[in-house]
C-alpha cells in the first residue's frame, strides 16, 4: 500500500511543480510586457521618424564619387555598433551608408513583428539604391548583418564583401544542454521577452559596454527570425555564388557567433580572393573591442586593394 501512495505523492508534486512553472511564465510574460512598454517610452527619439536618439542611419563621405560602402549591423543592434569605422572609411574617400535594419532602433515590439524576408529586403533595397549610383560597391556586415550581407552578395553584383563576426551559428558553450538554436526554437514560444542589461554587451573592453546602443529587451520571436536568416545564408546554393573578394574577421573568443561555423562557411566560398583574420582578445562587438585598430586597418587595406585596379 505504501508504494501507490508514494507514486501519488510524486505525481502530485510533479503537477504542482508544473503549475508553479506555468504560473511563473505567465507572470514573467505579463511583467516583461509592461517593462518593454516603459523601456521604449523612456528613450528620446526623433519626432518624425520615431528612431531612438543615436540609432539613426548615417551617410558620410563624398557623394559625387563612384565608390560606396554599405554597413549592415546585427541582431537588435544599431549603426552605432560600427564605432568610428564608417568615419575612417569615409575619410579614405568612400561614400558610406550605415543602414538601420527594419524593426531596429525604434522599439522591440517592432522587431518582434519583423520577418526574415523584411530584413533581407531592407538590405537589398539599400544595395539597389547604391548600385544605381556607384560603380564600386562593398558590403560590410556584422553578426546577423553578416548573414544578411551574404544573402545580398549572392543576389546582387558586388565588388567586395566584409564579414565581421558573421552569424551562421550561435556559439555553443560546453555546459549548454542543447544547441542554442534548438533551445530557442523549442522554448522561445513560451517566453516572449528576454532581458539583457546594457552592461552585459558582448565586448571585452569594460569601458565600451555603456557606449553600445542596442535593445535591452529582446523579443524571442526575433531570435527565431535570426535563425531563419542564418539558415538561409549557410545554404550551399547561396554560398556557391559568393565569388567577389571577401574578408572575414572573427574572434576566436566570440561568445555570440560561432567562429567554427564562420570558418566552415569561409572555406566553402568559391571566391578566389579571400582572406580570414582571426582575432584573439575581442568578443563579439569587435569594432569596440581591444583589436578595433587592427580591424580598421584590415578593412581599409581591403578597400584599397579593391579600389586600386579601378584607378589604374
Amino acid at each position: 500500500m505504501r508504494i501507490p501512495n508514494r507514486k501519488k505523492k510524486i505525481a502530485a508534486a510533479a503537477v504542482l511543480l508544473l503549475l508553479l512553472l506555468a504560473g511563473g511564465l505567465v507572470a514573467w510574460n505579463i511583467i516583461a510586457d509592461q517593462r518593454v512598454t516603459l523601456y521604449a517610452a523612456r528613450f528620446p527619439r526623433d519626432s518624425e521618424t520615431g528612431i531612438m536618439e543615436g540609432a539613426a542611419p548615417r551617410t558620410l563621405g563624398p557623394e559625387a564619387g563612384d565608390k560606396a560602402v554599405l554597413f549592415v549591423h546585427g541582431f537588435v543592434g544599431t549603426p552605432n555598433h560600427f564605432n568610428d569605422l564608417p568615419d575612417q572609411v569615409a575619410g579614405a574617400g568612400w561614400y558610406v551608408r550605415v543602414m538601420l535594419l527594419p524593426g531596429h532602433g525604434t522599439s522591440p515590439r517592432e522587431f518582434e513583428q519583423t520577418s526574415a524576408d523584411q530584413l533581407q529586403q531592407g538590405v537589398l533595397d539599400e544595395v539597389t539604391a547604391l548600385r544605381k549610383q556607384y560603380k564600386t560597391l562593398v558590403l560590410v556586415g556584422h553578426s546577423m548583418g553578416g548573414a544578411l550581407s551574404t544573402l545580398a552578395a549572392s543576389e546582387v553584383e558586388l565588388e567586395g564583401l566584409v564579414l565581421a563576426a558573421p552569424y551562421y551559428r550561435i556559439t555553443c558553450a560546453w555546459y549548454y544542454p542543447l544547441l542554442p538554436e534548438t533551445f530557442i526554437n523549442t522554448f522561445s514560444p513560451l517566453v516572449r521577452w528576454i532581458y539583457r542589461p546594457t552592461g552585459m554587451q558582448p565586448v571585452n573592453r569594460p569601458e565600451a559596454r555603456q557606449e553600445i546602443l542596442a535593445y535591452s529587451w529582446i523579443p524571442s520571436a526575433g531570435g527565431r527570425t535570426a535563425i531563419t536568416v542564418s539558415d538561409r545564408a549557410r545554404a550551399p546554393q547561396v554560398l556557391e555564388k559568393i565569388t567577389q573578394p571577401t574578408l572575414l574577421i572573427h574572434s576566436l573568443r566570440d561568445t555570440v557567433t560561432d567562429p567554427k561555423a564562420s570558418r566552415a562557411v569561409f572555406e566553402s566560398l568559391p571566391a578566389q580572393d579571400k582572406r580570414a583574420v582571426w582575432l584573439e582578445t575581442s568578443d563579439h562587438i569587435i569594432f569596440w573591442d581591444y583589436e578595433r585598430e587592427q580591424i580598421a586597418n584590415e578593412v581599409l587595406e581591403f578597400l584599397k586593394k579593391i579600389d586600386t585596379p579601378r584607378l589604374q
